[in-house]
């Protein structure tokens, strides 16, 4: 069954070649080069697909930073437009002693040295590592599942170049849930597959019928993400939950509802409603989920300071993980005090859970579009 004509298509993709992705990565590592404070450039994950893929570069200052950028240092968008198509998202800073601690925000991810001095990242024990995991997908679906792709689903208005980056993405996830459960998933497996074809092959086929097809399968696909991860968390006693009913959280871009019963034909119902009675939309998960973010608001810091600020009717929970969630704290809450030195305008963590920095001219423009926006 065609789906084209009941879809619209955006940002359609444009081809680049790798030597693009090669000569916007030197410019950028020229002009960041001249930052005093700056110690290292890395990137990480290779551009696969070059005119979808985008590039994601992190940059590691020293800890004592106390000199903001200067201005036209403090956004990607400050890049002409080559640059930003193709690096496509906001940068990431980070302190030395926090990158030293990486494996706790990202314990597989591999980092490529750029520019700079080689840091050398603290190893994790197998356990801690294994909780690193846990925490990453609790903060990965709070971000993304299934909104990522529900409301391109039901709109029917679907950001091409986007969508692709995120179904790539997609693979990550279901392939860490699968390893942390034991249970892998064949008929994702497929669906995957049919995802980097699509990718690959984009440019020549412009497959827009299976893009579609392939976004619904992505919601359903979310949605038996979150399931396992619940029937993970409880099978293993990971986390356990008090008496509350339910619990809420109002992020920017993070807004999210937590119910006790969690039933995954039921959530996807509500969100569909949501989104097509045009309300305010809240992500609808598992009330398990809401004991990491529980956990983060009682560090110190402007992101926990945040998040104890926009979450209600928390339960009193238990979490074999509490360790490593402090750590992930400690540097989610340092990355937003480098911001906030800075005065950048690009993610101030690597999970900001609607936290924007405030202080600079150029965040305080963001700040007021974001109040009319959100």
């Amino acid at each position: 069954m065609t789906r084209i004509k009941n879809y619209s298509f955006y940002n359609l993709p444009r081809e680049y070649g790798m030597q693009d992705y090669h000569d916007v990565t030197k410019t950028i590592i020229k002009k960041y080069s001249s930052c005093n404070d700056l110690v290292s450039i890395y990137n990480w994950g290779d551009p696969s697909t070059p005119g979808i893929s985008d590039i994601d570069l992190l940059f590691v200052l020293r800890n004592e930073t106390s000199q903001p950028l200067s201005f036209f240092m403090r956004s990607f968008n400050f890049l002409d437009a080559r640059a930003r198509y193709l690096i496509r998202h906001p940068f990431v800073f980070i302190c030395e002693e926090s990158f030293e601690n990486m494996r706790c925000v990202y314990p597989d991810a591999d980092f490529k040295l750029l520019h700079g001095k080689s840091i050398r990242m603290n190893p994790l024990s197998k356990e801690d590592a294994c909780n690193s995991k846990i925490a990453l997908l609790n903060d990965i679906i709070i971000r993304h599942y299934p909104r990522d792709f529900l409301e391109q689903n039901v709109n029917r208005r679907i950001n091409v170049r986007d969508d692709l980056l995120r179904l790539n993405s997609l693979k990550y996830t279901a392939a860490a849930i699968s390893e942390l459960a034991k249970n892998e998933n064949t008929e994702w497996g497929k669906k995957l597959n049919t995802i980097h074809g699509l990718r690959k092959n984009w440019f020549r086929s412009n497959d827009f019928d299976l893009l579609a097809s392939l976004t619904e399968d992505a919601v359903n696909i979310s949605m038996e993400i979150i399931d396992s991860f619940r029937l993970f968390l409880a099978k293993n006693n990971i986390v356990k939950i008090g008496s509350a009913t339910g619990a809420k959280y109002d992020g920017i871009k993070n807004k999210s509802l937590f119910v006790n019963g969690w039933n995954k034909e039921d959530s996807l119902g509500q969100m569909r409603k949501l989104i097509e009675n045009k309300k305010k939309f809240y992500s609808i998960l598992p009330m398990e989920l809401s004991a990491q973010l529980a956990e983060y608001s009682r560090h110190d810091g402007r992101i926990s300071d945040y998040i104890k600020s926009k979450i209600s009717a928390s339960a009193p929970s238990q979490l074999k993980h509490k360790k490593i969630i402090g750590h992930r704290a400690k540097i989610l809450n340092e990355q937003a005090e480098l911001a906030f030195t800075l005065r950048h305008s690009d993610f101030p963590a690597f999970f900001d859970f609607g936290y924007r920095n405030t202080s600079g001219i150029n965040n305080w423009v963001i700040w007021l579009a974001d109040k009319v926006r959100f």
